[in-house]
């Protein structure tokens, strides 16, 4: 960009004129799609824009109208960025800009002083107690996301004593709005998927099986608490520490067998002292979503949530057992319990309620769910429902 400067009346270095350097938009609008996967770097796309244009900090603001509440908020520019607070507290429901981007369409570049007069102005609450103080005097931007009630501006400023937003630069935002507004979309869409993903893995890692997911070469990408339990710190290791496979094969052989035939496989395995049965099975091709969306663009963590991308076979993992109390029985050695535990277990295993067993016991309540705690640390479970899922026969 070429920025012209004069010197005005009172002998002030004023910034008068603007140009686009050719070239450089087409990458930062290749820069702002990447970004909707990647959360993390919006805050340095947007600065990039912002002092692509010239501007003096930029604001994406998002409400529910429904519930007259404040959605997400990103401010960047060293002046506007402590006026966040006060501007969330107080002023944000006082904004004119908020209406003009409610009435304006999505995507369609809008200034202050295309309905804002200096008149009006100069009685403003808005501009003259908070604005202005701040340094910001014109703004221009607009809606860049309207659905259901919810909508999304994006706001430029330019500090008192520059110009309002004309010419060659208006030209510029008018057609970086077309693509703030695609962008987010993709972002609110990624989003929905990253919520879908994150919920997906949240009730794998419920089950009371063990569950392992492989990339085609056999390599572990994702394992739920219940297969950590069972395969301890074996996961990171070449055939996951298991023996006595029937044809001598590694696990990651097997892996890879149904990664290619996409059929799936049972076998049978053994594990220190317990036999553990293996169910490896393909996934579709299609089915790995670990994308990531807007979330909270104030606080953006790029952390990767849901299931992996690379994910292409699932293997489920259960100790073979003996069934009723016997079974119940291995468990309960295994896991240490002392008598009362013990009893508490086959009590909850018969429909007991914590409370009604500290009546037939003639214990304090307090004393069964102290029981309760203890079984729960030392057999892994969760809650009493997880814990009566591995104890089903």
């Amino acid at each position: 960009m070429l920025i012209l400067k004069s010197v005005d009346d009172r002998g002030v270095s004023v910034r008068q004129g603007w140009r686009e350097r050719a070239g450089v938009r087409d990458g930062l609008i290749a820069d702002l799609y990447e970004s909707a996967l990647s959360p993390g770097d919006v805050p340095g796309v947007i600065a990039r824009i912002n002092a692509f244009l010239d501007c003096d900090g930029v604001h994406i603001i998002g409400w529910d109208e429904s519930k007259n509440e404040v959605l997400a908020s990103l401010v960047l520019g060293s002046h506007i960025q402590g006026a966040e607070t006060a501007y969330l507290s107080h002023y944000q429901a006082i904004d004119p800009r908020r209406r003009m981007g409610l009435q304006s369409p999505t995507g369609i570049v809008v200034a202050c002083h295309d309905e804002l007069d200096d008149r009006y102005v100069s009685a403003s609450e808005f501009y003259q107690d908070f604005l202005i103080p701040h340094g910001p005097r014109y703004v221009a931007g607009g809606n860049i996301f309207r659905d259901g009630g919810k909508n999304v501006h994006v706001a430029f400023n330019h500090l008192v004593g520059r110009p309002r937003f004309e010419g060659p630069k208006r030209d510029a935002l008018g057609g970086l709005m077309f693509h703030l507004a695609r962008w987010m979309r993709m972002m609110v869409r990624a989003d929905w998927l990253r919520e879908a993903a994150a919920s997906g893995q949240a009730s794998i890692d419920l089950l009371a099986h063990g569950v392992v997911f492989f990339d085609d070469a056999g390599s572990v990408l994702h394992a739920n608490p219940s297969a950590v339990r069972i395969l301890g710190g074996q996961l990171g290791r070449v055939n996951l520490g298991l023996s006595g496979m029937g044809d001598g094969s590694a696990i990651e052989a097997h892996v890879r067998a149904v990664a290619i035939t996409r059929k799936p496989h049972a076998l049978t395995a053994q594990r220190q002292d317990r036999l553990l049965h293996l169910t490896l099975s393909p996934l579709p091709r299609n089915a790995g979503a670990g994308l990531l969306g807007l979330g909270n663009i104030a606080r953006p963590t790029g952390a990767l949530t849901g299931l992996h991308h690379r994910a292409s076979v699932v293997m489920t993992v259960r100790v073979k057992e003996g069934r009723g109390d016997s079974g119940v029985g291995v468990l309960v050695k295994r896991w240490g319990l002392t008598p009362a535990e013990k009893a508490l277990v086959r009590a909850l295993m018969a429909g007991t309620s914590p409370a009604e067993h500290a009546e037939r016991r003639g214990v304090k309540i307090s004393t069964v769910r102290s029981q309760v705690r203890a079984v729960l640390e030392k057999s892994g479970a969760s809650s009493l429902r997880q814990l009566l899922i591995m104890l089903r026969p």
